[in-house]
């Protein structure tokens, strides 16, 4: 079998390589772009300087050198590309460089040749500075790739260097020596500023690399959030549908007419239905965590109602399983969103009540600073140390209570980002065997309830305590034959009007024609002809008014969830009690 990390070593070299060579190339052709003009000056200045000492052979024969080596630089340097990202073959591009320099160093050192000999010692010095200046400028121009650094420079050295050694009648040997000492330190200083050149580059890349594999790594992630939140919303609207079902059969069921041993039966069928919905609101609450439509309401209510709201929620559970169930409250009034509140600490608590088989679970209100915490204690099986960093992800489960708890792990990772939308804090306490204590640390304020501020209203009155849709008039759309009949008894024997509209809109327009008044439409989403959320906007259109919409669906795709915001349409996720719909429907006739 291949060497997988081999192969991938040796991507790196090469990715690695062609970087270098492209900066490389980038770094030299721009240098070579800056010196284009001093290019052209220096053997044009020459020529006042020199024309009088130098044979005119001599003297033309360089220039026409040098005019043509300038040309043909000049023309190659800018038809070459310099940005590094725009550079296809890097090695290509050296090369050229390399020839062209090249070829400019030749130009310097036979001009040395040619007219050295013939210039006064003044005109001699001149020279000698020229080609320092142009080796001095290479040492940061063009060292960083060495084939073309030695290609300018030793064209340049070599000539001018050997000529001057051993003939003392160009210049002092002091002259001498200083010039080889210069060209040392050129040679010298090119080295190092090559070798940091290289490492830069090399450090950039690794950075860039880096950089990229996280770039990579975060898409990756956002992909699997993506794919996560699909699944859910695919599996979701999959296994609501039958169970809403479910739900619509129990609710036509009357208890009363089994024997004693059926009804027992029936109430575990019930449990346990009503477990699965427990499970159904955790992926929901998934989906609008996904989807950032899970809306802040910060109002003032009193405290000692989200505890009894609690305590009657959660008090019969923990009872029927043998635990006792303890609120301490307090009576202050507190400004922050309780139903998020609610979510939160119901969590905890369902969390706490199912992983304690004997004892207590105790709910404590407490104010620290002003601020509303809240603790839940149990005396359950208590959390490892080491998985205590875990508890809080999607889908996890501790092994060693996997097979004794249902659940899909989503209620402490629910919890959790709960408290990072409200701004709250959340750690935990647990030993192992003994017990937990969360506590959540909220940025509610809270105060004495003596002070003047307006406290929450108390919730509906409940079902079925009078005629909550008495003279409402409702359009149903829906395909399924079963529920429309359990919506019209279950609607009209709250006082409603139920209209059974069309899913076809040909037919539609044809029975609004008829219909004065339509108070709420409710519509399953997904029809066999068409779509609830296009057959609310076309009754709308119709009526001239945005009339109040509940859509019934399991879909609960963050995509879907965000389309029914922005229609203005209140949404129930299947599986829905018949009394649920009724008492959505009362609150939106209400509010309008």
């Amino acid at each position: 079998m291949p060497d997988d990390s081999k192969d991938a070593r040796e991507d790196r070299v090469q990715s690695n390589n062609f970087y270098l060579l492209r900066e490389k190339a980038s770094h030299i052709t721009k240098a070579a772009r800056s010196a284009t003009i001093a290019n052209v000056l220096a053997p044009l200045l020459c020529i006042p300087a020199f024309k009088d000492e130098v044979k005119p052979m001599h003297l033309g024969i360089w220039l026409t050198y040098m005019f043509v080596v300038v040309v043909v630089r000049t023309w190659i340097v800018f038809k070459l590309k310099f940005k590094s990202e725009e550079i296809i073959n890097p090695q290509q591009n050296l090369t050229r460089m390399t020839l062209t320099l090249g070829s400019m160093g030749i130009g310097w050192g036979m001009g040395w040749v040619l007219m050295a000999p013939d210039l006064l010692m003044i005109n001699r010095v001149i020279y000698v500075y020229m080609i320092t200046a142009a080796l001095m400028g290479s040492m940061f121009a063009y060292s960083v790739h060495k084939p073309t650094f030695y290609a300018f420079t030793l064209p340049i050295m070599i000539p001018s260097l050997t000529t001057t050694l051993w003939s003392v009648d160009l210049f002092p040997w002091t002259f001498s020596v200083g010039m080889a000492t210069v060209y040392i330190v050129v040679l010298g200083i090119s080295k190092s500023f090559s070798q940091t050149f290289e490492d830069s580059v090399r450090l950039r890349f690794r950075n860039e690399s880096l950089y990229q594999e996280l770039a990579n790594e975060r898409d990756q992630s956002i992909a699997a959030n993506v794919a996560k939140s699909k699944f859910i919303a695919v599996a979701s609207h999959d296994l609501r549908q039958p169970m809403h079902a479910v739900n619509v059969y129990l609710d036509i069921v009357n208890a009363n007419n089994f024997p004693e041993q059926e009804k027992l039966l029936l109430t575990k069928i019930k449990s346990s239905v009503t477990s699965l919905n427990s499970m159904f609101d955790s992926l929901l609450n998934i989906s609008k965590l996904d989807a950032h439509v899970t809306p802040i309401n910060n109002r003032v209510f009193a405290l000692q109602e989200l505890a009894n709201t609690l305590r009657d929620l959660y008090e019969t559970r923990a009872k029927n399983k043998g635990l006792i169930f303890k609120v301490s409250s307090l009576d202050l009034n507190v400004c922050g969103d309780k139903l998020l509140l609610q979510q939160i600490v119901g969590n905890l608590i369902s969390n706490a009540i199912q992983y304690t088989e004997t004892g207590t679970v105790e709910i404590k209100f407490i104010t620290q600073n002003d601020r509303l915490t809240v603790e839940v204690v149990d005396t359950g099986c208590g959390v490892d140390d080491s998985e205590q960093q875990h508890i809080f992800g999607e889908f996890y489960r501790a092994d060693r209570t996997r097979s004794l708890h249902d659940g899909l792990g989503l209620g402490l990772s629910i919890v959790q980002r709960l408290c990072s939308l409200i701004g709250a804090d959340m750690y935990l306490l647990s030993t192992l065997g003994e017990g937990s204590k969360f506590v959540v640390t909220t940025p509610y304020f809270a105060s004495s309830s003596d002070e003047s501020f307006e406290v929450a209203e108390a919730s509906s009155a409940p079902l079925n305590t009078h005629r909550i849709l008495q003279g409402k008039y409702i359009g149903v759309i829906e395909d399924n034959p079963i529920i429309i009949d359990a919506y019209r008894q279950t609607l009209a024997s709250e006082g409603a009007y139920v209209y059974v509209l069309s899913e076809s809109e040909s037919e539609l327009d044809a029975q609004l024609e008829g219909i004065n008044r339509i108070d709420c439409i409710l519509s399953d989403y997904r029809l066999s002809q068409s779509t609830g959320d296009v057959l609310i906007q076309k009754i709308r259109e119709n009526y001239n008014e945005e009339i109040p919409a509940i859509i019934v669906t399991a879909d609960t795709s963050p995509s879907h969830i965000n389309l029914f915001a922005k229609l203005n349409v209140q949404v129930l996720h299947k599986p829905v009690s018949f009394q649920e719909v009724a008492q959505a429907i009362r609150k939106l006739v209400d509010a309008t």
